[in-house]
């Protein structure tokens, strides 16, 4: 019976951040007493994440009555002109340059480069040493290299990440969650050729690209 006016409060909370100049995708999450806890924003370049705040702040306060601190508002922007225009997708704006996994012990951290106008954008990942989730830490670190190429922060979260047979060929599956202003599942999948590392990183790529190319109209 709790579960409608929870969503309510959540949407309607994202409605009127939304209306604020410069911002082009908001997600409201609710604490476990069901307000509002913490609010995940994406910005155009034209105004600074502070006044972003800032206005989400005195919005919430001015029609919720909620009081937030600066901490619970988190902001990510978009590269200058990314809004006006929107991006192309993914893969014709970032090519995979680099990938290396480094093992020491029992933990392992990967890092992957992408390159864009001459740019390398590098995510990392760390996480147990074990085949097992070797390709997970490599799913995570694409998507943080993508985030870093955008400015943003915490947009994505890989579910699984995997290596299947499907015939006579190994095919690289991902799963991730987008954290937008509502929360979607997307999937990605890339032929293994020589490396089921090389070709997780293509998959993530293919799982987000048609989210990316949607950033800068949302």
């Amino acid at each position: 019976m709790m579960e409608q006016p929870r969503r309510s409060l959540a949407h309607e909370a994202e409605e009127a951040v939304r209306r604020l100049r410069g911002v082009s995708a908001v997600r409201v999450d609710l604490g476990e007493d069901g307000a509002i806890a913490r609010v995940h924003v994406l910005a155009s370049a034209e105004r600074s994440p502070k006044v972003i705040v800032a206005d989400v702040i005195a919005t919430l306060a001015a029609q919720f009555g909620v009081s937030l601190e600066p901490g619970h508002v988190r902001v990510a922007g978009l590269r200058p002109g990314q809004a006006e225009s929107g991006p192309s997708p993914v893969r014709s704006r970032l090519k995979s340059v680099g990938l290396t996994v480094s093992r020491l012990r029992s933990s392992a951290e990967v890092r992957v480069q992408l390159e864009h106008d001459g740019l390398i954008y590098e995510g990392a990942a760390s996480g147990p040493n074990a085949a097992s989730h070797l390709l997970e830490l490599v799913a995570q670190a694409t998507l943080r290299a993508v985030e870093t190429y955008l400015r943003a922060d915490a947009l994505f979260v890989v579910q699984s990440a995997t290596a299947v047979l499907a015939g006579a060929h190994q095919i690289a599956l991902v799963v991730v969650s987008w954290l937008g202003p509502d929360e979607e599942t997307l999937s990605g999948s890339a032929v293994v050729r020589n490396d089921a590392r090389e070709a997780m990183v293509h998959a993530t790529l293919d799982a987000i690209n048609r989210t990316v190319l949607g950033l800068g109209t949302r």
